[in-house]
């Protein structure tokens, strides 16, 4: 007796797995490929934030050496008009942004020097501030941040003026 033919309604077991199989090969093709895009991204990122961590901690480490050795009693931070700079105020070194718009260089002018010295780059804020005496010595607050693609670092730092005499 002969059984009559039905319609064959969706797929049998064996072309799924043949189905799943091919599909398998295919990712496991392109999974090395999608992951080093998002290493590189994610590479990149810790790489900005790194270099950026890297050029704040310089500039204020710089900063801070001059603050050190500037002698106290100088004229103070008070009188300057504009906090983003130090003007006069930590002479023969001024530290002040280079720029038309943001992000800024952080550069250091020496008395003598006709150029300039580059502390940091994509600087978005920085402020100098004189902080209240403290056994007699003045102690400088400064502010510093910075900004890279997705990466960012803010630094604040307090030191006394006149340390090193």
């Amino acid at each position: 007796m002969k059984v009559a033919a039905r319609g064959q309604r969706g797929f049998t077991l064996l072309e799924l797995l043949l189905a799943l199989a091919c599909g398998a090969l295919l990712l496991s093709s392109v999974m090395p490929v999608l992951s080093m895009s998002v290493a590189a991204a994610t590479s990149s990122a810790t790489t900005d934030q790194t270099d950026l961590e890297r050029q704040a901690a310089f500039a204020v480490d710089r900063i801070a050496r001059v603050v050190r050795a500037t002698a106290p009693g100088v004229p103070t931070l008070a009188t300057a008009a504009d906090p983003t700079t130090t003007g006069a105020w930590l002479a023969p070194s001024t530290f002040q942004l280079s720029g038309a718009a943001p992000p800024y260089s952080l550069v250091e002018i020496r008395s003598g020097d006709t150029v300039p010295h580059v502390l940091a780059d994509s600087v978005t804020a920085v402020a100098f501030t004189e902080l209240p005496l403290t056994d007699g010595r003045q102690l400088v607050q400064v502010d510093l941040t910075l900004d890279k693609g997705n990466a960012s670092t803010t630094v604040r730092s307090v030191m006394r003026m006149g340390w090193l005499q």
